[in-house]
């Protein structure tokens, strides 16, 4: 069986862009002083309210549930259990499109919700266009050990 490249570097790709959401998540810390210096007092509000949307509770589950499915996807990768890793990683892919929604809800950004939805539907298409169309095994017409 041919090994799945493409969803090796979708999972690389992924794992980037998941560390950076723990990274923000977890463990960046909002500085008020250098921000107060840089900004006005209405924008270190704003600054203020969405970096506390960005670590509240509900992010914080949706990042730890993300984390997991992309660790399961490279567990199911490194056990050759491809089409495993596939329904994994579109369940981390929807996941994903779970947060943006939040994130569309809750910062009323339009612009990054619509960069997540177009990398949802690129990553997914790619991830089931290569789940359904998987090459065919060619007859091999090396000889065994069984022939005679």
């Amino acid at each position: 069986m041919k090994k799945p490249i493409h969803l090796y570097i979708l999972v690389v790709l992924s794992v980037i862009s998941t560390l950076v959401k723990v990274w923000m998540t977890f463990i960046l810390k909002f500085n008020e002083e250098s921000m107060s210096a840089a900004f006005d007092a209405e924008t270190v509000n704003s600054l203020r309210t969405a970096f506390a949307f960005e670590t509240n509770l509900a992010n914080k589950v949706l990042v730890i549930i993300l984390f997991a499915l992309l660790v399961l996807t490279i567990v199911f990768l490194f056990q050759k259990k491809n089409q495993y890793a596939s329904y994994s990683y579109i369940a981390y892919l929807f996941g994903t499109l779970l947060r943006s929604t939040y994130f569309y809800i809750g910062e009323h950004i339009l612009m990054n919700y619509i960069i997540g939805i177009v990398f949802f539907a690129i990553f997914l298409g790619v991830t089931v266009f290569f789940l359904l169309h998987k090459p065919k095994e060619k007859p091999s017409v090396a000889q065994t050990a069984t022939d005679i």
